[in-house]
């Protein structure tokens, strides 16, 4: 299994707006081809932070579903409650 983690800075009065974001995304695409599931996680000590989580059969299935013109789309809605990217991660499930 593969997973993708990225953290954002979302702008102030936002964050909600960012999380149902997510969640229309990822849910209602009758959900991507290869996602297992997603977590968001908001930081306790940084404020307006959020971590996505997502787990996915392969890193293929995810480029496959980033690469799509739907993809992109929903990347041009999150783009204006996005403050600034953070880092990005790419693991593989061990246990």
């Amino acid at each position: 299994m593969y997973t993708h983690i990225v953290s954002f800075k979302v702008k102030e009065g936002e964050g909600i707006t960012f999380v149902e974001l997510q969640k229309f995304e990822e849910l209602t695409e009758a959900k991507p081809a290869g996602l297992d599931h997603f977590n968001i996680f908001k930081d306790r000590n940084e404020k307006n932070r959020y971590f996505l989580v997502e787990f996915w059969n392969s890193k293929e299935d995810k480029d496959k579903m980033e690469a799509s013109k739907e993809h992109h789309l929903f990347h041009e809605h999150r783009k204006l409650v996005i403050d600034k990217k953070f880092e990005t991660y790419e693991c593989d499930v061990i246990i």
